[in-house]
């Protein structure tokens, strides 16, 4: 066989194998997920399904201080995060859509964005946090008649009770029990809702609470403290013994004796009458509730440990270090950034990019949300590095650089207004008149 000929009938082999490759369009199996009628049954305790679970979960976080520091330590860093809208595009024409998401989202809502946010990081606790999507049409605007949001209504997960899910495993709606004044049963549409989850399985829309793995430690710590009340209750007062003469049960003498005995342990039956000439022996208790508090101490360690939050104990029994502490600080924060990314997702894709499909149709590129200064070092630790990078030539000094910088540290905007001129020998912060000419002409 000549060289030619082999390499021609290595090709032709090569065309057979493309052609018999196979494609599919449509979906044979299913996501797994144990569902039946709306109720999910994939948590094994049947006391955490259902709306059970956000009830339970509630109890947690209102009556247990080391769950309300996990929690908090989760919530905080976000909470005083700065919202920020931007788009990936030096394109101007973009600005308007900018500003339009940044009036619905943070002016023209009817709950103000501070209490949404609150109200979505329940999903921390709950695994799960469903708002109800509503729009309105407004006329006459600084940004002309518009279709924008009326609010983002949140709808509490203990009134959750079905999530009715398609055949495809995708959500169809939601049904909803509330009872009181504000009673009432409904099924909320999936195309009106926004539904933050936490480590979302298939059509698990549940979600798994971050509160689950310290379910429980919680339980046990209760009935630890319970046991540590009733023993120091118990042992804590020595238990009152009367002898009482012979012939003088039932005289006034008698009854007066019950009567203090009873004062001494507040009218209860907690003491011993014996007649004279019998003898009745107490034996010490060795009651400590010291070790019970240890128990209650490891069960608390291990809430901390499920929330990746290991920093929080350092310093405990003289434990730890600075070093250690900024490492396992890091890691938790760089933890805290995925819920936020996972916040800014859903509402990048429900609710920002179809008010702009609404108003100014298809785009290329749409804003997105994006928390900033979550993972933040101290304000002296980003001066020096920015320093660094800005004698290095790593990086220049310019408008939008200040501007991102002002924003992240919450201060003013920058004005032309009693400028100052700073000496700083050519340092970071000094702008050139070049610069922030480009600025003027850039707000104007």
């Amino acid at each position: 066989m000549g060289l030619k000929s082999w390499f021609t009938k290595k090709d032709e082999r090569q065309e057979v194998i493309v052609k018999t490759l196979k494609i599919q369009n449509q979906n044979v199996g299913t996501t797994g997920t144990e569902i039946y009628a709306g109720y999910l049954a994939e948590e094994y305790l049947t006391k955490l399904r259902s709306s059970e679970q956000a009830n339970e979960f509630d109890k947690m976080r209102r009556g247990c201080p080391q769950t309300k520091m996990c929690l908090s330590a989760v919530k905080n860093p976000i909470k005083s995060a700065t919202p920020e809208i931007f788009i990936d595009s030096d394109d101007p024409a973009y600005d308007l859509h900018v500003d339009f998401i940044k009036y619905n989202l943070f002016e023209g809502m009817k709950t103000p964005w501070s209490k949404f946010l609150r109200e979505a990081l329940t999903v921390i606790e709950f695994g799960n946090s469903p708002f109800e999507v509503t729009h309105k049409n407004v006329i006459e605007s600084k940004f002309g008649s518009f279709t924008g949001l009326n609010d983002i209504s949140w709808r509490s997960p203990k009134t959750i009770e079905r999530f009715n899910v398609k055949k495809d495993g995708t959500l169809e709606s939601i049904s909803q029990y509330s009872y009181g004044d504000l009673g009432s049963v409904n099924d909320i549409s999936a195309d009106y809702l926004l539904l933050f989850g936490m480590d979302v399985e298939g059509s698990n829309f549940e979600g798994i609470s971050m509160l689950r793995p310290c379910y429980g430690n919680w339980f046990r710590k209760q009935n630890y403290l319970k046991l540590n009340a009733i023993g120091i209750e118990k042992f804590a007062v020595p238990t009152p013994t009367a002898e009482v003469p012979l012939g003088k049960e039932g005289t006034p003498e008698y009854d007066a004796l019950i009567s203090a005995l009873e004062s001494y342990v507040n009218h209860e039956s907690n003491y011993l009458i014996h007649p004279q000439g019998w003898k009745i022996t107490l034996n010490n208790n060795t009651y400590d509730p010291q070790k019970v508090e240890v128990s209650i101490d490891n069960e608390d360690k291990r809430m901390v440990k499920a929330f990746l939050a290991n920093f929080l104990e350092l310093g405990m029994n003289s434990v730890g270090s600075y070093s250690l502490s900024n490492d396992l600080s890091d890691f938790f924060l760089a933890g805290i950034e995925y819920i936020a990314d996972h916040i800014c997702e859903e509402i990048n894709t429900k609710i920002i990019k179809p008010l702009i499909i609404m108003n100014f149709g298809e785009q290329l590129v749409y804003p997105k949300l994006r928390f900033v200064g979550i993972s933040d070092k101290a304000g002296k630790e980003l001066a020096e590095v920015l320093s660094l990078l800005s004698s290095k030539q790593f990086i220049t000094p310019d408008g939008p650089l200040e501007e991102h910088l002002r924003k992240r540290y919450k201060l003013p905007e920058m004005s032309d207004v009693d400028v100052r001129k700073v000496e700083t020998g050519g340092g970071f912060f000094n702008l050139s008149e070049k610069i922030r000419a480009k600025l003027r002409e850039r707000e104007s």
